[in-house]
């Protein structure tokens, strides 16, 4: 890879960053400034810029600013490096014409003139991309006169060779040798041949914060030229309706593979006119087309569209946009991808990403070290296990006679594996109804006996074979009856978990001895009634293949908690839980070029670094904003003690405690009384929530809150928070008669925490009551604790019990505020947070600076009135 000698230098003001506005922010120029430095030095950036400061616009222009730049000075210094070369051959050549010492200067020479071969070669590759490039917009243009009715549209289905109807049968579902090794290595040679720009790969939460990101791309200038392509799952971008009305994602996705391959009956006869077996002829989904998707591509890469844009513009176009948004990664400059896409290898490599030399940015990123941890967790119960145990075996026995001796062997490997899982959750160890333990990986292979066959060949087999695609496809083609009927053919007996990898071994040399004897046709596939309408079935597969994956890592970097339900064993589940998730961050680490993690509540970041960044800690800059509005916007308070004098601790022994709640109450009510319209109160827990909803209700304080204020409370399940959310932005601009504004209680890490945007009415104070402690006993917590406190030293595992505490609550206090021209107070009731400077710390930069700790909530209730009095009650 060509890299500029030139070090770059950042643009000293907003115009230089092409930023959309006249003047940005201090805070926004020093953010892009410091952006664009990391990069170039490729550093690891962590900036804390609180919600409201025009973070994913600061964000966008700076590193695309950095683009543009070394996109220039590639271009550039690669043709005077090159002229350079020449000149000094020439030099080197006139100088040894003649010379006594002339094999000296020849092989100088012959030095001078590989390095400027070399360079060549990536200036050829250089112009072929562009050219190519040039060939694709004008494609694009074409494609847009179409678009916009200013050519006759004629639809003509193309179908290159690929993706003419083809005849299958049976043998589709066979697992075959040719692994497609061959192809890989066509295709790894070609890449290499190809010129591979750097790219830019933005990655957030969610598909809507993404979206936040392409809008504001659009406002710039870099939204005219920046190459732009978003990805999103199947469930985003579909636009085959028979497929969207599926369930689950999970669902959905094996229905698009199927329909890649979806087929009808029709048999097939031999030279002598006599049926020889049923085939299927493809029925291919109408939105795979080959040059409609191509078409898609083109206009996506040179005009920016978010998801609902491309989903659009792809249904007038018949064309897959989740299949056109992949092959243009490639071409892309600036990738959007969620958290997924990014963090997990199999995924990324199955997307067709290549981090190589890229510049990454992680929005939202304070939960990254538990989205990587959930990301790489697998949780399998008793029911996919033995889902997976049936159609294996009825694959197995269908096919038996026609599998090679290595495929065979890979299969019964996976088959025994499936098994042994599913026994060590059907014999539960006596004793309480739920039960679980927390094993090693490699204690779970040892009680499972498959501690000696070799993981990671059995994972590249099924990748190369597509083993789950191939047994769910032939689980779904076949009636039930099938697959219950091959588990009673092939009874297993029972056997001690001593012998059990001996009596398989016995079991698969026995078959590979009855599949040499019979080397005749098997039998016909039991073909389905076509009147039976069959619900689609999960494939059983991908998540034991999953699960083996984790177990192929390294042994000291995850556990497995095992589950036994006794009231239904079919929900006893065992989950792999990866305690480091540095390891599966070091890969993306080394392979960049610069990484930047950005979010409005960062603090506290000790635990990224120590986690994520130990081996590197040089490369880390660090760089924490206030928020851009005047520091008298922001009124935050930290309270100790109720009206009444009692003190606020609401810790898990005080949860009962029906005085403190009604001193909460008490708080509450007179905070409604000098709070103008909306405050939002989060508590720890959705039982607590209702426990003091309860309470209220009881002691006829909820009539008098409401004389003030609307209360509404934030409900358990999904399907009603629009509708709450909708009834209390109208109630909380409310501004006249006695009901003045509204009260939300709400709950911390609920649904209303993160990512709503409480501005303005909606939010002139937010409340936090407690400190929202996960529960401690958990096993997985626990785990993780112990895990810390062995690899880091104590307290390193305290550390990150607190820390999961203060990142919920920084998560709250983000709500509010959310622009320059807004303002609120920010209320922390528990006299811990009065107590404890260590937890204070944590706190956001623009919020810990500014507080105010009170003993009595009297002395707060002054400050509040003067608040809001300055900001004219309103």
């Amino acid at each position: 890879m060509f890299r500029p000698e030139t070090r770059l230098v950042p643009p000293e003001s907003g115009a230089g960053f092409q930023f959309p506005f006249d003047t940005p922010y201090a805070i926004q120029l020093d953010l892009m400034r410091s952006l664009y430095s990391t990069v170039e030095n490729g550093g690891v950036g962590i900036f804390e810029s609180p919600t409201g400061t025009g973070k994913s616009l600061t964000l966008t222009c700076g590193v695309l600013s950095w683009l543009r730049d070394y996109e220039v000075a590639v271009a550039r210094e690669l043709v005077e490096r090159i002229e350079r070369l020449r000149s000094e051959i020439g030099r080197l050549e006139r100088e040894t014409a003649g010379a006594v010492d002339w094999i000296s200067g020849q092989f100088e020479t012959m030095g001078i003139k590989k390095e400027l071969g070399e360079l060549k070669g990536v200036k050829d590759l250089m112009d072929e991309y562009g050219k190519r490039l040039e060939e694709l917009k004008e494609k694009s243009m074409k494609v847009k006169r179409r678009k916009f009715g200013r050519v006759k549209k004629e639809k003509e289905e193309i179908i290159g060779e690929e993706d003419k109807p083809e005849v299958v049968g049976e043998d589709d579902y066979l697992v075959g040798d040719s692994d497609e090794e061959a192809k890989d290595e066509v295709e790894e040679e070609n890449e290499r041949l190809q010129y591979k720009p750097v790219q830019v790969i933005f990655c957030s939460r969610t598909h809507s914060q993404l979206g936040q990101v392409v809008n504001e791309v659009r406002r710039t200038e870099f939204g005219k030229l920046i190459r732009l392509t978003t990805i999103a799952s199947r469930q985003n971008f579909c636009i085959n309706q028979e497929v969207r009305k599926l369930r689950s994602n999970a669902l959905i996705n094996e229905r698009c593979l199927e329909l890649q391959k979806k087929s009808a009956k029709a048999t097939a006869v031999d030279e002598d006119q006599n049926a020889r077996k049923k085939r299927k002829v493809v029925e291919q989904c109408s939105f795979y087309n080959r040059q409609a998707i191509e078409d898609l591509k083109n206009d996506s890469l040179f005009e920016v569209q978010d998801i609902e844009e491309l989903v659009t513009f792809a249904k007038q176009e018949n064309a897959c946009p989740y299949y056109a948004s992949r092959v243009a990664i490639p071409d892309s400059q600036l990738l959007m991808i969620p958290y997924q896409n990014l963090l997990h290898r199999g995924t990324r490599e199955q997307t067709g990403i290549d981090i190589k030399n890229s510049v990454i940015i992680i929005d939202e990123a304070h939960n990254l070290l538990d989205t990587i941890s959930s990301i790489h967790s697998q949780e399998m119960t008793l029911e996919q296990l033995q889902q997976a145990r049936l159609h294996l075996n009825a694959y197995k026995t269908q096919y038996f006679a026609r599998f090679s001796t290595k495929n065979l062997l890979k299969i019964n490997q996976l088959l025994f594996i499936a098994t042994r899982l599913g026994k060590l959750l059907e014999s539960p160890p006596a004793g309480a109804k739920v039960q679980s333990r927390m094993i090693q990986t490699h204690e779970l292979m040892t009680e499972g006996d498959f501690f000696n066959l070799n993981l990671q060949e059995i994972l590249q087999f099924a990748d190369k074979c597509r083993i789950a695609q191939k047994v769910h496809g032939f689980a779904q083609s076949v009636p039930q009856s099938v697959l219950q009927g091959a588990s009673k053919k092939r009874p297993e007996a029972k056997k001690p978990a001593k012998s059990a990898l001996k009596d398989y071994l016995k079991q698969l040399e026995k078959d590979v001895t009855e599949k040499d004897k019979n080397k005749k046709t098997v039998e016909e596939v039991n073909q389905p009634n076509p009147e039976e309408k069959r619900e689609p079935i999960m494939n059983a597969i991908r998540p034991l293949l999953s699960f083996i994956g984790c177990l192929a890592e390294s042994f000291d970097d995850g556990r497995v908690l095992l589950s036994h339900n006794g009231n239904d064993s079919k929900k006893s589940t065992m989950k792999y839980l990866l305690l480091n998730p540095g390891a599966r961050f070091q890969e993306i680490l080394t392979s960049c070029r610069s990484i930047i993690l950005a979010g409005g509540t960062m603090q506290p970041v000790e635990e990224l670094t120590e986690q994520l960044f130990k081996h590197c800690p040089e490369r880390v800059q660090l760089r924490s904003y206030r928020h851009v509005v005047p520091a008298d916007a922001v009124l935050p308070l930290a309270i100790s003690k109720g009206p009444s004098g009692k003190e606020l601790l609401f810790n898990y022994a005080n949860r009962q405690n029906s005085d403190l709640l009604n001193e909460l109450s008490s708080v509450l009510a007179n905070l409604c009384q000098v709070v103008p319209h909306g405050v939002v109160c989060f508590f720890s827990s959705y039982d607590y929530l209702d426990q003091f909803y309860t309470n209220l209700q009881q002691s006829g304080r909820l009539a008098k809150l409401e004389e003030r204020k609307r209360v509404f409370r934030e409900p358990r399940g999904s399907a009603q928070v629009d509708k709450i959310l909708a009834d209390y932005s109208k109630a909380a601009r409310q501004w006249s008669g006695s009901q003045t504004g509204a009260l939300l209680l709400s709950v911390v890490g609920g649904k209303l925490s993160e990512g709503l945007n409480f501005s303005d009415e909606l939010g002139r104070c937010v409340v936090v009551v407690g400190l929202p402690y996960p529960n401690r006993t958990s096993p997985e917590l626990m785990e993780r604790m112990r895990y810390l406190d062995r690899t880091l030293q104590p307290p390193a595992g305290n550390e990150y019990y607190e820390n999961l505490c203060m990142k919920a609550v920084n998560q709250c206090i983000g709500r509010a505020v959310r622009h320059i021209r807004d303002y609120a107070s920010v209320v922390l009731l528990d006299a811990r947070y009065v107590s404890s400077e260590k937890i204070r710390r944590k706190l956001p930069v623009w919020i810990s600076e500014g507080m105010q700790c009170v003993e009595r909530y009297g002395q707060a209730h002054g400050s509040l009135v003067r608040f809001f009095k300055g900001k004219g009650g309103k």
